[in-house]
């Protein structure tokens, strides 16, 4: 009776092992592709046995550490968090608020058409000279964070607006539907998917052209100018502080995707099939 107890938990143990690694496929298949990198990081790291170009996992570990240990590394951890925020706020408003325009009217979308062009062709090294002219360093960042986020989510919202389903809108029309109605029963559903994956997107980006721009501005109390910093002592430090601060900026691309994708699942639990 024991044995076929016995045999009969290690079945089911077994089918729920099966079910949990089926379930979190995506995610076993990204930590085990996360733990190769790793290992193939370290073993070119301890080849080489130059810590100065590449460091080892352990001692960018252990400056992450030490950085962490700092209390000037969360205030220019939350300076470079806050402009990006700040800048992908700006630019997501300003977005969606002409996107919504160019998306039902083609005049707006051809007058705006020759600026976001503009924007997607400057080189983000070269704006970010011309904005140090013309404002301080603690605006540079914001600034630029907002010219990188504009575009994205200024196509993707007109995009989506204008491709809403035009069965829908011949019967809103027929009903006499107001804007107001339109804008909040067909358009809003239609085109918020598209455009929480180009924030997704758009956020990351952000990320990186606020880091940026700090290196270049060298923005008091923020992660490009301690990694400035990390990089102009490599001699005597060696790499490893500039891939602490690098692994810095890359989780916290990584918790707001996260959070993007927590937020569209919430907003498809609210809304169901609309989202």
């Amino acid at each position: 009776m024991k044995k076929v107890e016995s045999a009969k938990n290690k079945k089911d143990g077994v089918a729920a092992f099966r079910t949990f690694c089926k379930k979190h496929l995506a995610f076993l298949i990204g930590l085990g592709a996360l733990l190769v990198f790793a290992a193939v990081w370290e073993i070119v790291a301890v080849c080489m046995q130059q810590a100065w170009v590449l460091p080892r996992v352990e001692d960018v570990l252990v400056a992450l550490g030490g950085l962490l240990a700092k209390p000037d590394f969360y205030r220019a951890t939350g300076m470079t968090l806050l402009r990006s925020l700040l800048g992908f706020g700006i630019g997501f408003v300003l977005g969606v608020l002409l996107g919504i325009l160019a998306g039902v009217r083609r005049g707006v979308r051809a007058a705006l058409q020759p600026i976001v062009a503009f924007l997607r062709a400057a080189p983000t090294m070269a704006l970010t000279l011309i904005i140090m002219v013309w404002f301080r360093q603690a605006y540079t960042p914001v600034c630029i964070g907002v010219l990188m986020v504009f575009p994205i989510i200024y196509a993707t919202t007109a995009d989506s607006i204008a491709t809403a389903d035009p069965d829908l809108l011949e019967m809103a029309k027929v009903y006499r539907m107001s804007r107001k109605n339109k804008l909040l029963h067909i358009y809003v559903p239609h085109a918020t998917p598209m455009i929480l994956s180009g924030a997704t997107t758009a956020f990351a980006l952000n990320i990186k052209a606020t880091v940026s721009a700090e290196i270049l501005a060298l923005t008091p109390l923020s992660l490009g100018t301690g990694m400035k910093i990390a990089k102009d002592n490599f001699i005597e430090d060696g790499a490893a502080p500039v891939f602490a601060w690098l692994l810095v900026a890359v989780l916290l691309s990584v918790v707001f995707e996260l959070l993007f994708k927590g937020v569209h699942k919430l907003l498809k639990r609210r809304y169901g099939n609309e989202v």
